[in-house]
């Protein structure tokens, strides 16, 4: 345990429609404050609903980044600890996925925060034949950051609305400026293009440019084209 290299895992939270700020507040408990914030709908039927206790469809869908260590006790104890989890009364899925990459700015804020001791062990990022690139931009800059990635061989990308939802003090030490409505881009490269298109992206786009970039790559294991 003592050589295991630590990384950063990126936690996703589907759950009720206003869940997202109590989930927040319990995550900030764990040492985990960068989040973004955007809205979903539910596809299951009323029925499955009834059977999974869930009220409704709507969703709050939650992003995080986190260290090894943070990321892997936060989701020990939602799966372990009844009471944990029931101060908010949560409802719907959190997971976690290992990045394959990830600004080296973020990746040094993350690893600075406090850590706890590993309760369950950790992954090591695996090479994948093809990444899904998320760039997390301050809105109105998603067009551009389009051009950079399509420059550096990106065939194109898919922009979703959010807003960001942590601590308005993780990047000020750093000189980050935060602004609250964020857009999501996410693109799927191969893996001979990733690097070239992640570097590019916060080259021109990073988190010290007006964008506000945060770029972060994870492992796809299969992929189909249809249509």
């Amino acid at each position: 345990m003592g050589d295991k290299k630590e990384g950063i895992k990126l936690i996703a939270a589907i759950l009720e429609r206003g869940q997202g700020k109590g989930y927040v507040k319990l995550c900030k408990q764990n040492d985990i404050s960068c989040h973004y914030q955007c809205s979903g709908h539910g596809t299951a039927s009323s029925e499955l609903l009834d059977v999974l206790g869930v009220g409704t469809t709507e969703r709050d869908i939650l992003l995080s980044f986190a260290s090894d260590t943070n990321a892997n006790n936060f989701l020990y104890k939602l799966k372990e600890e009844d009471e944990f989890y029931s101060r908010i009364s949560l409802k719907g899925l959190v997971f976690q996925m290992p990045l394959t990459g990830l600004n080296n700015i973020l990746t040094t804020i993350l690893m600075n925060q406090k850590q706890g001791e590993d309760l369950t062990g950790g992954n090591k990022m695996e090479a994948k034949a093809h990444s899904l690139i998320l760039v997390v931009v301050n809105q109105g800059h998603s067009d551009d950051v389009m051009d950079t990635a399509r420059g550096a061989g990106a065939r194109g990308g898919t922009i979703i609305r959010s807003r960001f939802a942590g601590e308005q003090d993780l990047g000020q030490f750093y000189g980050i400026s935060l602004q609250a409505e964020k857009e999501i881009i996410a693109i799927v490269a191969s893996a001979d293009n990733r690097n070239a298109i992640m570097e590019m992206i916060n080259m021109k786009h990073g988190l010290k440019t007006e964008a506000g970039g945060v770029i972060c790559s994870l492992g796809i294991e299969q992929i189909a084209r249809v249509g």
